[in-house]
């Protein structure tokens, strides 16, 4: 069965409040009075009117509570804290920082919240000291105890600006780490509320904040504080798909509806496979189609060649036959050759058996002859001018290699996969100028090796890696990683 929630204590009646005043311009805590036994901070229970900042201040607040500072007309506002109240609050939520570099409106958010908590001008309206103790190392009373109002949309918005935030080196919700797996606002605004002493190990706020303690019904005097806040996907502070899955262009296009029946048909078959098969026999005439005439061409092409062997000897036997005069020359030039040394040898049908068709002649197809002509004239031009054409040669592949005088060897991955102007490269600036560098989480995996010393052999067949001198390698390496330190940014 489910866990019973523990009841709901009364309220606590108004006359034993330390905040009296819950007017407009007043404040409930003020200044640091001192410090727990951990060392941690505790405000004073002040019920003083809202102070003008000093320079310090205005400056911290510009750089820490943007937002307030603005909406509270900058210098000439009022505010409920000092100083070192602001930087304790810098140094606090920065350690959300790691966990929603992936969503800055998040981060903008859960800053934004304590930023109203700890400095709005209107505090005692919607914040009220209940119980006070003495500090540690002073004995100055401090506050123990607040109840804090809040309007449900503030609490809703805060909420789901991180709600799907994940945090990248555990591929786990951020809410796990910074609001202990809340699933709504309120749960969040709890946890966050909770004072360290009831938790194991003891980590959370230095007094009990109790948010919405009384539900929706509110005490007299009492107005829950009011905040809008932007969501993850405002275009100024927008956050990752990933992080932020109803941001605009994040949506998941909605499925194809299912298939009908007012799908095109063509008697028993569809109008897509109809296409197909009548491409298929048009392929396959086709080809056949072009087989049948290229086997008529070459038919075509040996009668032709038939025919002019023909033509080309039956002149010859007709002069012979009719003019004697003509046989006797050809017999004696025949014989003169034969006498020198050069005798043609002719084939049974009368044809120079030795003799091969010329480039340009009629016995090669008409795309080969061309081809052949091309050729020939290419080979004369370049064998007549050899000067020339090594020249030209030479000229065009030094206009060729002229891009190597802008050559530049890129060392950057980053700008391997994006271009400088385009949109990431864009976001990624605008990020890193509002919040600092973004550093990515790099993890490192040791290994023992065959070589390695160690007495323990793992299953893997290995030395085991745990041994004196891995433990001490570790802890160096923490040193050092612990030794970095980069610049922080101010805007």
């Amino acid at each position: 069965p489910p866990p019973v929630p523990p009841p709901v204590p009364p309220p606590v009646d108004p006359r034993s409040w330390v905040t009296k005043t819950h007017e407009p311009g007043y404040c409930a805590l003020y200044d640091i009075c001192g410090h727990r036994k951990d060392g941690d901070v505790l405000p004073c229970p002040n019920n003083t009117k809202a102070q003008p900042p000093s320079d310090v201040l205005a400056k911290k607040l510009q750089a820490t509570c943007p937002s307030l500072w603005s909406e509270q007309g900058g210098a000439a506002g009022h505010y409920c804290c000092t100083p070192q109240q602001v930087d304790k609050l810098a140094t606090d939520t920065s350690k959300v920082a790691p966990f929603t570099v992936g969503c800055p409106a998040c981060l903008h958010n859960f800053i934004q919240l304590w930023c109203v908590l700890t400095c709005s001008p209107d505090q005692a309206t919607f914040l009220n000291v209940t119980s006070v103790q003495l500090a540690a190392d002073n004995n100055v009373t401090a506050v123990q105890q607040v109840d804090i109002w809040m309007n449900q949309d503030f609490t809703d918005d805060l909420y789901n600006s991180c709600k799907d935030v994940k945090y990248g080196a555990a591929n786990l919700p951020a809410m796990n780490f910074i609001g202990g797996g809340a699933k709504n606002g309120q749960e969040w605004l709890e946890f966050l509320g909770e004072v360290k002493d009831k938790r194991r190990p003891p980590v959370g706020s230095p007094f009990q904040q109790n948010f919405n303690p009384t539900g929706n019904v509110t005490p007299p005097d009492i107005k829950p504080a009011v905040e809008n806040l932007p969501s993850c996907g405002d275009s100024l502070f927008m956050c990752s798909c990933a992080d932020c899955p109803v941001a605009p262009g994040c949506a998941v296009p909605p499925p194809a509806p299912p298939p009908g029946d007012h799908r095109c048909m063509a008697g028993a078959i569809t109008c897509w496979d109809l296409t197909l098969i009548l491409t298929y026999i048009g392929l396959v005439a086709g080809c056949g189609a072009y087989a049948w005439h290229f086997r008529r061409r070459q038919q075509e092409g040996l009668q032709l060649e038939q025919n002019l062997g023909l033509e080309a000897e039956e002149p010859l036997l007709g002069m012979s036959a009719e003019d004697p005069t003509i046989g006797s020359s050809v017999a004696a030039t025949a014989a003169s050759n034969g006498a020198a040394g050069e005798v043609d040898i002719y084939d049974g049908d009368g044809i120079n058996a030795e003799s091969e068709p010329l480039p340009g002649d009629v016995h090669y197809p008409w795309l080969e002859r061309k081809m052949q002509q091309a050729y020939t004239q290419l080979g004369e031009f370049c064998a007549q001018r050899p000067m020339h054409v090594t020249l030209a040669g030479v000229v065009l592949i030094g206009f060729c290699l002229l891009g190597l005088t802008r050559f530049q060897l890129e060392t950057n991955p980053e700008h391997l996969w994006v271009g400088p102007s385009s949109r990431a490269a864009q976001d990624k600036a605008n990020y890193e100028a509002s919040f600092g560098p973004f550093y990515r989480v790099s993890q490192l995996i040791l290994s023992t090796t065959l070589q390695s010393q160690s007495k323990y052999i793992s299953t893997s067949g290995l030395p085991a890696i745990v041994t004196d001198d891995n433990i001490l390698l570790l802890f160096q390496m923490q040193a050092k990683v612990d030794a970095l330190r980069g610049e922080q940014l101010v805007s």
